[in-house]
Protein backbone atom coordinates (compact mmCIF):
# COMPACT_ATOMS: atom_id res chain seq x y z
CA UNK A 1 0.00 0.00 0.00
CA UNK A 2 1.56 3.43 -1.18
CA UNK A 3 1.93 5.78 1.88
CA UNK A 4 -0.86 8.17 2.17
CA UNK A 5 -0.01 11.35 1.25
CA UNK A 6 -0.25 9.67 -2.26
CA UNK A 7 -3.40 9.76 -1.77
CA UNK A 8 -4.21 13.70 -0.41
CA UNK A 9 -3.09 16.94 -2.13
CA UNK A 10 0.69 17.02 -2.13
CA UNK A 11 3.53 18.52 -3.66
CA UNK A 12 6.70 17.10 -4.38
CA UNK A 13 9.49 19.03 -5.05
CA UNK A 14 12.77 17.81 -6.86
CA UNK A 15 16.02 19.61 -7.60
CA UNK A 16 19.39 18.91 -8.71
CA UNK A 17 20.72 18.53 -5.24
CA UNK A 18 18.40 18.21 -1.60
CA UNK A 19 20.62 20.33 1.16
CA UNK A 20 18.34 18.47 3.68
CA UNK A 21 21.18 19.98 6.44
CA UNK A 22 21.47 16.74 8.51
CA UNK A 23 22.65 14.33 5.55
CA UNK A 24 24.86 14.39 2.45
CA UNK A 25 22.95 16.18 -0.44
CA UNK A 26 20.50 14.02 -2.05
CA UNK A 27 21.57 14.08 -6.11
CA UNK A 28 17.66 14.48 -7.62
CA UNK A 29 15.60 13.73 -4.44
CA UNK A 30 12.47 14.29 -4.04
CA UNK A 31 10.52 16.65 -0.89
CA UNK A 32 6.78 15.60 -0.47
CA UNK A 33 4.86 18.42 1.55
CA UNK A 34 1.66 18.76 2.61
CA UNK A 35 -0.54 21.67 2.05
CA UNK A 36 0.76 23.96 5.12
CA UNK A 37 4.46 22.75 4.12
CA UNK A 38 4.65 20.06 6.25
CA UNK A 39 7.54 17.68 5.05
CA UNK A 40 5.90 14.57 4.86
CA UNK A 41 8.73 12.61 3.37
CA UNK A 42 12.19 13.35 1.79
CA UNK A 43 13.78 10.53 -0.83
CA UNK A 44 15.46 9.37 -3.68
CA UNK A 45 13.65 9.35 -7.24
CA UNK A 46 14.06 5.60 -6.79
CA UNK A 47 12.07 5.67 -3.42
CA UNK A 48 9.31 7.69 -5.08
CA UNK A 49 9.39 5.74 -7.79
CA UNK A 50 8.48 2.33 -6.14
CA UNK A 51 5.20 3.72 -4.95
CA UNK A 52 4.24 5.83 -7.86
CA UNK A 53 6.49 5.76 -11.16
CA UNK A 54 4.06 9.19 -12.52
CA UNK A 55 6.69 11.30 -12.17
CA UNK A 56 5.41 14.32 -14.23
CA UNK A 57 3.78 14.72 -10.50
CA UNK A 58 7.12 16.42 -9.61
CA UNK A 59 7.94 19.90 -9.72
CA UNK A 60 11.75 20.44 -10.60
CA UNK A 61 13.81 23.16 -10.10
CA UNK A 62 17.47 23.64 -11.21
CA UNK A 63 20.10 24.00 -8.42
CA UNK A 64 19.25 23.16 -4.91
CA UNK A 65 16.29 22.87 -2.54
CA UNK A 66 17.16 23.87 0.86
CA UNK A 67 15.52 24.82 4.31
CA UNK A 68 14.50 28.45 4.94
CA UNK A 69 17.01 30.63 6.42
CA UNK A 70 17.69 31.48 9.72
CA UNK A 71 18.95 35.09 9.94
CA UNK A 72 20.50 34.77 13.79
CA UNK A 73 22.09 38.85 14.20
CA UNK A 74 19.77 41.55 13.33
CA UNK A 75 18.81 44.86 14.58
CA UNK A 76 15.03 45.66 12.83
CA UNK A 77 14.94 48.55 14.72
CA UNK A 78 17.56 50.05 12.95
CA UNK A 79 16.24 49.71 9.92
CA UNK A 80 15.10 53.55 8.80
CA UNK A 81 18.66 54.37 8.77
CA UNK A 82 19.49 52.75 5.53
CA UNK A 83 21.49 54.85 3.41
CA UNK A 84 22.36 57.38 6.47
CA UNK A 85 25.46 56.00 7.76
CA UNK A 86 28.62 56.38 5.48
CA UNK A 87 30.65 53.13 5.23
CA UNK A 88 34.09 52.54 6.60
CA UNK A 89 33.84 54.95 9.64
CA UNK A 90 34.78 52.81 11.90
CA UNK A 91 32.87 51.36 14.87
CA UNK A 92 33.62 55.07 16.83
CA UNK A 93 32.39 56.56 13.30
CA UNK A 94 29.77 54.26 13.13
CA UNK A 95 27.80 54.52 17.01
CA UNK A 96 28.63 58.68 16.61
CA UNK A 97 26.37 58.79 13.33
CA UNK A 98 23.93 56.12 14.93
CA UNK A 99 23.02 58.11 18.08
CA UNK A 100 23.00 61.41 16.12
CA UNK A 101 20.40 59.93 12.93
CA UNK A 102 18.58 57.66 15.18
CA UNK A 103 15.82 59.45 16.64
CA UNK A 104 15.88 62.24 13.62
CA UNK A 105 12.36 60.44 12.44
CA UNK A 106 8.64 60.07 12.64
CA UNK A 107 7.20 57.05 14.02
CA UNK A 108 5.23 56.40 10.94
CA UNK A 109 8.90 56.34 8.94
CA UNK A 110 10.13 53.96 10.98
CA UNK A 111 7.14 51.94 11.48
CA UNK A 112 6.98 51.66 7.40
CA UNK A 113 11.04 51.01 7.59
CA UNK A 114 10.16 48.00 9.91
CA UNK A 115 7.43 46.50 7.19
CA UNK A 116 10.31 47.12 4.19
CA UNK A 117 12.66 45.15 5.86
CA UNK A 118 10.71 42.61 7.00
CA UNK A 119 9.18 42.25 3.54
CA UNK A 120 12.80 42.34 2.31
CA UNK A 121 13.90 39.08 4.98
CA UNK A 122 11.03 37.18 3.57
CA UNK A 123 11.97 37.41 -0.13
CA UNK A 124 15.12 36.86 0.44
CA UNK A 125 14.39 33.06 1.93
CA UNK A 126 14.17 33.90 5.96
CA UNK A 127 12.10 32.01 8.18
CA UNK A 128 13.27 32.88 11.34
CA UNK A 129 16.00 35.64 12.97
CA UNK A 130 17.67 36.45 16.06
CA UNK A 131 16.37 40.15 16.29
CA UNK A 132 18.55 42.63 18.64
CA UNK A 133 15.98 45.04 20.78
CA UNK A 134 16.31 48.06 23.13
CA UNK A 135 12.94 49.46 22.55
CA UNK A 136 8.99 47.94 21.78
CA UNK A 137 9.28 49.90 18.16
CA UNK A 138 9.42 46.86 16.41
CA UNK A 139 6.37 44.73 18.86
CA UNK A 140 4.02 45.31 16.33
CA UNK A 141 5.74 44.02 13.20
CA UNK A 142 6.36 40.74 14.95
CA UNK A 143 3.10 40.58 16.45
CA UNK A 144 1.58 39.76 13.29
CA UNK A 145 3.65 36.68 12.71
CA UNK A 146 4.86 36.88 9.96
CA UNK A 147 8.03 35.45 10.69
CA UNK A 148 9.40 33.26 14.16
CA UNK A 149 11.17 36.19 15.42
CA UNK A 150 13.42 36.02 18.70
CA UNK A 151 14.11 39.71 20.24
CA UNK A 152 17.15 39.57 22.12
CA UNK A 153 16.33 42.35 25.00
CA UNK A 154 20.19 44.13 24.60
CA UNK A 155 21.33 45.60 27.73
CA UNK A 156 24.25 48.14 28.64
CA UNK A 157 25.21 50.36 31.45
CA UNK A 158 28.74 51.09 32.95
CA UNK A 159 27.57 52.53 36.31
CA UNK A 160 27.30 49.43 38.74
CA UNK A 161 24.93 50.94 40.81
CA UNK A 162 22.21 51.13 37.90
CA UNK A 163 22.64 47.38 37.31
CA UNK A 164 19.75 46.33 39.06
CA UNK A 165 17.64 49.24 37.29
CA UNK A 166 18.29 47.78 34.04
CA UNK A 167 17.80 44.23 34.36
CA UNK A 168 14.22 45.15 35.47
CA UNK A 169 13.54 47.52 32.91
CA UNK A 170 14.84 45.27 30.66
CA UNK A 171 12.64 42.42 32.23
CA UNK A 172 9.19 44.37 31.40
CA UNK A 173 10.58 44.36 28.04
CA UNK A 174 11.41 40.96 27.78
CA UNK A 175 7.95 40.04 28.92
CA UNK A 176 6.00 42.05 26.18
CA UNK A 177 8.18 40.02 23.18
CA UNK A 178 7.47 37.04 25.08
CA UNK A 179 3.66 37.89 23.60
CA UNK A 180 4.65 37.35 20.16
CA UNK A 181 2.79 34.66 18.83
CA UNK A 182 5.80 33.05 16.88
CA UNK A 183 8.59 33.91 18.79
CA UNK A 184 10.71 34.48 22.58
CA UNK A 185 12.64 36.90 24.20
CA UNK A 186 15.88 36.65 26.48
CA UNK A 187 18.21 39.58 27.88
CA UNK A 188 21.71 39.61 26.19
CA UNK A 189 24.80 42.01 27.09
CA UNK A 190 25.23 44.74 24.20
CA UNK A 191 29.45 44.24 24.61
CA UNK A 192 32.24 43.79 26.38
CA UNK A 193 32.86 47.77 26.32
CA UNK A 194 29.71 49.10 27.62
CA UNK A 195 28.38 46.49 30.16
CA UNK A 196 29.56 47.13 34.30
CA UNK A 197 30.64 44.04 35.96
CA UNK A 198 28.23 44.18 38.21
CA UNK A 199 25.28 44.16 35.10
CA UNK A 200 27.28 40.90 33.75
CA UNK A 201 26.40 39.38 37.15
CA UNK A 202 23.14 40.27 37.18
CA UNK A 203 22.83 38.82 33.70
CA UNK A 204 24.69 35.32 34.24
CA UNK A 205 22.83 34.78 37.00
CA UNK A 206 18.84 36.23 35.47
CA UNK A 207 20.03 33.60 31.83
CA UNK A 208 21.20 30.52 34.22
CA UNK A 209 17.59 30.44 35.68
CA UNK A 210 15.38 31.29 32.56
CA UNK A 211 18.00 28.79 30.67
CA UNK A 212 17.36 31.27 27.69
CA UNK A 213 19.72 32.11 25.13
CA UNK A 214 22.79 34.82 25.13
CA UNK A 215 23.86 36.79 22.04
CA UNK A 216 27.07 39.72 22.13
CA UNK A 217 28.81 41.75 20.37
CA UNK A 218 32.20 40.20 20.42
CA UNK A 219 35.76 41.83 19.30
CA UNK A 220 34.06 43.54 16.54
CA UNK A 221 36.80 46.41 16.24
CA UNK A 222 40.24 47.50 17.06
CA UNK A 223 38.81 50.44 18.50
CA UNK A 224 37.04 48.39 21.62
CA UNK A 225 39.90 46.42 22.05
CA UNK A 226 42.00 49.75 22.48
CA UNK A 227 39.82 50.87 24.95
CA UNK A 228 39.44 48.07 27.53
CA UNK A 229 43.25 47.44 27.63
CA UNK A 230 43.65 51.13 28.43
CA UNK A 231 40.34 53.53 27.98
CA UNK A 232 42.03 55.59 25.24
CA UNK A 233 41.43 55.57 21.49
CA UNK A 234 38.70 56.68 19.30
CA UNK A 235 36.27 55.02 21.33
CA UNK A 236 37.44 56.94 24.65
CA UNK A 237 37.30 60.15 23.03
CA UNK A 238 33.56 59.41 21.83
CA UNK A 239 32.38 58.53 25.05
CA UNK A 240 34.02 61.55 26.77
CA UNK A 241 32.36 63.66 24.28
CA UNK A 242 29.45 62.22 25.07
CA UNK A 243 29.81 62.69 28.76
CA UNK A 244 29.18 58.76 28.99
CA UNK A 245 30.99 58.27 32.24
CA UNK A 246 33.28 55.15 32.15
CA UNK A 247 35.99 55.35 35.08
CA UNK A 248 34.07 52.37 36.84
CA UNK A 249 34.95 50.40 34.09
CA UNK A 250 38.20 48.24 34.94
CA UNK A 251 41.39 48.39 32.65
CA UNK A 252 41.65 44.52 31.46
CA UNK A 253 45.11 42.95 30.96
CA UNK A 254 43.35 40.40 28.82
CA UNK A 255 41.39 40.75 25.36
CA UNK A 256 37.77 41.81 25.85
CA UNK A 257 36.71 37.58 24.71
CA UNK A 258 38.86 35.80 27.56
CA UNK A 259 37.43 38.80 30.04
CA UNK A 260 33.60 38.14 29.38
CA UNK A 261 32.88 34.52 28.72
CA UNK A 262 33.52 33.76 31.99
CA UNK A 263 30.82 36.16 33.07
CA UNK A 264 28.37 34.71 30.42
CA UNK A 265 26.70 31.35 31.72
CA UNK A 266 28.25 28.58 30.53
CA UNK A 267 25.28 25.80 30.75
CA UNK A 268 23.08 28.40 28.01
CA UNK A 269 23.35 28.76 24.09
CA UNK A 270 26.16 31.78 23.53
CA UNK A 271 26.13 33.57 20.38
CA UNK A 272 29.18 35.76 19.92
CA UNK A 273 28.40 38.03 17.32
CA UNK A 274 30.77 39.81 13.94
CA UNK A 275 34.40 38.26 15.88
CA UNK A 276 35.61 40.39 13.39
CA UNK A 277 39.50 40.62 15.12
CA UNK A 278 38.74 37.09 16.62
CA UNK A 279 41.97 34.72 16.86
CA UNK A 280 42.31 30.88 16.39
CA UNK A 281 43.58 30.56 20.00
CA UNK A 282 40.71 32.45 20.70
CA UNK A 283 38.24 30.04 19.44
CA UNK A 284 39.80 26.78 20.67
CA UNK A 285 39.95 28.31 24.43
CA UNK A 286 36.45 29.32 24.25
CA UNK A 287 34.93 26.14 22.89
CA UNK A 288 36.24 24.96 26.44
CA UNK A 289 34.74 27.43 28.37
CA UNK A 290 31.01 27.25 27.24
CA UNK A 291 29.55 24.12 26.41
CA UNK A 292 27.09 24.95 23.84
CA UNK A 293 29.03 28.36 21.82
CA UNK A 294 27.89 29.75 18.39
CA UNK A 295 29.71 32.21 16.40
CA UNK A 296 28.13 34.53 14.08
CA UNK A 297 29.61 36.24 11.00
CA UNK A 298 28.00 39.45 9.81
CA UNK A 299 30.54 39.84 6.92
CA UNK A 300 28.82 42.55 4.79
CA UNK A 301 28.36 44.22 7.86
CA UNK A 302 31.91 44.23 9.02
CA UNK A 303 33.04 45.50 5.23
CA UNK A 304 30.54 48.04 5.86
CA UNK A 305 32.31 49.32 8.91
CA UNK A 306 35.55 48.23 9.23
CA UNK A 307 36.32 47.11 5.54
CA UNK A 308 37.63 43.73 7.39
CA UNK A 309 36.59 39.97 7.51
CA UNK A 310 36.66 37.85 10.03
CA UNK A 311 39.69 35.56 9.28
CA UNK A 312 36.90 32.49 8.62
CA UNK A 313 39.36 29.57 7.70
CA UNK A 314 40.69 30.20 10.54
CA UNK A 315 37.77 29.46 12.90
CA UNK A 316 36.71 26.62 10.50
CA UNK A 317 39.53 25.00 11.48
CA UNK A 318 39.27 25.69 15.26
CA UNK A 319 36.00 24.22 14.98
CA UNK A 320 33.82 27.60 15.75
CA UNK A 321 30.07 26.61 15.23
CA UNK A 322 29.32 29.08 12.56
CA UNK A 323 26.11 31.26 12.25
CA UNK A 324 24.91 34.05 9.69
CA UNK A 325 23.33 37.53 10.06
CA UNK A 326 22.56 40.20 8.36
CA UNK A 327 23.25 42.90 11.05
CA UNK A 328 21.31 45.94 9.94
CA UNK A 329 20.10 48.20 7.20
CA UNK A 330 22.20 51.05 9.10
CA UNK A 331 25.65 48.81 8.59
CA UNK A 332 24.28 46.98 5.30
CA UNK A 333 22.45 47.22 1.78
CA UNK A 334 20.67 44.31 2.37
CA UNK A 335 18.85 41.54 4.54
CA UNK A 336 19.87 38.94 2.67
CA UNK A 337 21.74 35.73 4.31
CA UNK A 338 22.72 34.83 0.84
CA UNK A 339 24.23 38.18 0.20
CA UNK A 340 26.50 37.05 3.26
CA UNK A 341 27.50 33.67 1.56
CA UNK A 342 28.58 35.15 -1.19
CA UNK A 343 30.96 37.94 -0.31
CA UNK A 344 32.28 35.15 1.59
CA UNK A 345 32.56 32.99 -1.49
CA UNK A 346 34.05 36.08 -3.01
CA UNK A 347 36.75 36.32 -0.79
CA UNK A 348 37.39 32.72 0.71
CA UNK A 349 36.68 31.25 -2.50
CA UNK A 350 37.65 27.24 -1.32
CA UNK A 351 34.65 27.74 1.30
CA UNK A 352 31.95 25.53 -0.41
CA UNK A 353 28.28 26.30 -0.46
CA UNK A 354 27.16 23.30 0.94
CA UNK A 355 29.13 24.32 4.09
CA UNK A 356 27.85 27.43 4.36
CA UNK A 357 24.09 26.65 4.31
CA UNK A 358 24.91 24.76 7.46
CA UNK A 359 25.55 27.78 8.83
CA UNK A 360 22.57 29.35 7.60
CA UNK A 361 19.98 26.52 8.29
CA UNK A 362 20.56 24.08 11.08
CA UNK A 363 23.41 25.75 13.41
CA UNK A 364 20.95 28.69 13.76
CA UNK A 365 17.84 26.93 14.28
CA UNK A 366 19.38 25.29 16.93
CA UNK A 367 20.84 28.53 18.51
CA UNK A 368 17.60 30.07 18.82
CA UNK A 369 16.45 26.48 19.99
CA UNK A 370 13.91 25.88 16.89
CA UNK A 371 15.06 22.98 15.54
CA UNK A 372 12.15 20.89 15.68
CA UNK A 373 10.20 22.81 13.25
CA UNK A 374 13.26 24.94 11.19
CA UNK A 375 16.56 24.39 9.71
CA UNK A 376 16.70 21.30 8.11
CA UNK A 377 14.47 19.40 5.32
CA UNK A 378 13.17 16.49 7.82
CA UNK A 379 9.86 14.68 7.98
CA UNK A 380 7.09 17.19 10.51
CA UNK A 381 8.71 20.22 10.51
CA UNK A 382 7.48 23.74 8.67
CA UNK A 383 11.02 25.04 7.48
CA UNK A 384 10.22 26.58 4.52
CA UNK A 385 11.54 25.44 1.34
CA UNK A 386 14.00 27.61 -1.00
CA UNK A 387 15.48 27.16 -4.32
CA UNK A 388 18.98 28.18 -4.67
CA UNK A 389 20.03 28.15 -8.83
CA UNK A 390 23.77 27.89 -10.29
CA UNK A 391 24.03 31.85 -9.92
CA UNK A 392 22.87 31.63 -6.12
CA UNK A 393 19.55 33.27 -6.65
CA UNK A 394 16.66 32.23 -3.80
CA UNK A 395 13.68 31.87 -4.47
CA UNK A 396 11.33 30.99 -1.89
CA UNK A 397 9.08 27.84 -2.54
CA UNK A 398 7.42 27.99 0.25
Amino acid sequence: MPPLYFLCSMRFLSADSIFTAINPPIKDGIVVINDDGTIAEVMTTEQFSIHDNRLEKVEHFKGWLSPGFINTHCHLELSHLKGIISENAGMSGFISQLLKNRFLFSEEVMQQSYIDAEKEMLQHGIVAVGDISNFNSTLSIKQKGNLYYHTFIELSGLDPYEAGNIIDKGNLLKEKFKKVPQGNSSLSPHAPYSVSPRLFSLLKESCYVDDEPVTIHMQESKDEIQFMFNKTGSLADLFTKLKFNFSSLPVFEERPIKIVLPQLPNCNRVLLVHNTYTEKNEITWANTIIKNIYWCLCPNANIYIENRLPDIPSMIEAKAVLTLGTDSLASNHTLSIMDEMKIIQKHYPEIKLEEMLSWATINGAKFLGIEKQYGSLEKGKQPGILNIDDDLNVKRIF
